[in-house]
């Protein structure tokens, strides 16, 4: 493995020292000065992988060059606030039994304080208003209210999703179910780089499994990654279970870099 660092999210702590002016003087002066720089980091390894559980020492921060001391360092665990988008299209009639089951596995690992809402996007694209920890309602949801057909509106599922939690706090992701490859020809549908920008700038997270036996979308694999997800194919003979506890443990961990 070697995994390769990905900043997703940067922020600066500024002091800010200002003084009154009387009337008819120059204008104030203010100064700001650095104090600190907390960066959120998202490790991959060759496979597109979210790589979760990496000592202080496996991190470098250069500052024009040079290397700076790591003042502060934490990969706590955080509850996530996740959307759970599946794929009901056409094109994975012959997968739709291992969609639903996949997503049962995911919800089954969920953790406490998580929350999750189902969607699903092919005919039509819907989410579920039930964003909940209760695994018991996610799981009436995946059984009743998924129905299979239609083209697939990948972008517009995506939109969807951070729409559905723009107002959540917290770690927002959007976890994507699909063979990856959109064919939304409806008017005014957004587009891959509209969705990458929405994400970035509100800092939704996009992670995305490719089910067995499709070709995945390199545009899908290019958006989890700008926003700092990870991204892989589901393999012919994986464990469901350990797969998805990995993917919740993989979302529910972020590295803090402070210099």
């Amino acid at each position: 493995m070697n995994p390769g660092l990905r900043l997703s999210q940067t922020c600066a702590a500024l002091v800010l020292l200002a003084w009154a002016t009387p009337a008819g003087q120059a204008p104030a002066t203010f100064r700001s000065r650095v104090e600190f720089v907390d960066a959120y980091a998202t490790v991959q390894d060759a496979e597109g992988r979210l790589v979760p559980d990496l000592p202080r020492e496996a991190f470098e921060i250069l500052d024009n060059g040079r290397p700076v001391p790591i003042t502060t360092f934490s990969n706590d665990p955080q509850p996530i606030t996740v959307a759970v988008m599946l794929d009901m299209s056409g094109s994975m009639e012959d997968r739709i039994l291992l969609v639903r089951e996949s997503a049962r596995r995911l919800v089954d690992a969920l953790q406490p304080g998580d929350r999750a809402a189902i969607g699903s996007f092919g005919s039509e694209v819907a989410v579920s208003p039930l964003l909940t920890g209760e695994k018991s309602v996610l799981r009436r949801v995946l059984d009743e209210e998924l129905w299979p057909g239609g083209s697939t509106p990948l972008w517009r599922a995506v939109d969807a999703a951070m729409h559905g939690l723009a107002r959540e706090p917290g770690r927002r992701v959007v976890v994507l179910l699909t063979d990856g490859a959109d064919n939304d020809r409806t008017r005014g549908a957004p587009r891959r780089q509209d969705i990458e920008r929405r994400a970035i700038r509100q800092s939704f997270m996009v992670y995305a499994i490719g089910m067995k036996g499709s070709a995945f979308d390199d545009g899908v694999a290019g958006v989890a990654e700008q926003t700092g997800g990870g991204h892989f194919q589901l393999a012919a003979d994986a464990d469901l279970g350990t797969t998805f506890a990995r993917v919740v443990q993989e979302l529910r961990h972020q590295y803090l870099l402070g210099f």
